[in-house]
């Protein structure tokens, strides 16, 4: 990782470097309903052989780092660099979520620093929606600030619904500073992680941006999930009928 410039608001410091400045477009998400933005971040960094580009730095830092498959140094908010063909993709995983009270400023220091410093004309802010609202067929929700050029074929999100946690934030602060930015929310289990759910984000950026990436890897895990879910199931229901022998757990 090359040296890394600083990009600093009310006490939250972006450390970044040349692998996400001017790229086409910026993806996030956190670890809220089927930790689909989480999961979706992950994958696409897997699949587009990224490079590690920053940190974030929030004013309360999570003490805590790992490594990741090349053994360099993660943080809590890890910024990777991609390329698929002749597209850019600046990516922000984050590992963890900001304590409540540095919420706020940590999503105005981002939303800033990506009109003042990175250059990045879109954002992409991944979550999950409560599959319990799905009136249709569609797989996703959609919301978008004001700014935002693209109009997607899904529906909109509906009034008395809302978006929470940091990934509001961000879209709130997008908002403010006219930065157009749009909330992918596909459909997802809230009790367990959706890896569909995530590979219907991972399949909608691809659409919008030109950027093709497997999603096979998350159908499969998807898979072994329901699988292992309707076998725990099928023993509940076998030991509420008798159905199945006593076991003795040690």
């Amino acid at each position: 990782m090359s040296t890394l410039s600083v990009y600093s608001f009310r006490g939250v410091r972006v450390f970044y470097g040349d692998a996400v400045k001017g790229a086409d477009v910026f993806v996030t998400g956190f670890r809220g309903f089927g930790a689909v933005g989480y999961i979706t971040t992950l994958h696409l960094v897997e699949k587009l052989g990224c490079e590690r580009a920053g940190f974030i730095a929030p004013k309360y830092m999570p003490e805590e780092v790992t490594v990741d498959s090349r053994k360099g140094i993660v943080s809590a908010f890890t910024l990777y660099g991609c390329r698929a063909g002749d597209r850019r993709v600046a990516v922000l995983v984050n590992h963890d979520v900001p304590v409540v009270h540095d919420r706020a400023r940590f999503a105005e220091a981002i939303v800033r620093w990506l009109r003042e410093a990175a250059s990045i004309p879109e954002a992409v802010l991944v979550g999950g929606f409560d599959s319990r609202f799905r009136s249709g067929e569609e797989s996703l929700r959609w919301v978008a600030t004001s700014a935002y050029p693209r109009r997607l074929e899904e529906p909109v999100m509906e009034q008395g619904l809302y978006v929470i946690g940091p990934l509001a934030l961000l879209l709130f602060y997008a908002e403010v500073y006219g930065y157009p930015a749009v909330a992918l929310l596909p459909y997802a289990e809230a009790s367990r992680p959706d890896p569909r759910a995530a590979a219907v984000a991972v399949r909608k950026i691809g659409e919008l941006y030109g950027v093709g990436v497997s999603v096979e890897d998350l159908l499969e895990e998807a898979k072994k999930i329901e699988e292992m879910i309707s076998m725990m199931e099928k023993q509940q229901r076998e030991a509420m009928t008798g159905g199945a022998p006593e076991r003795v757990y040690m």
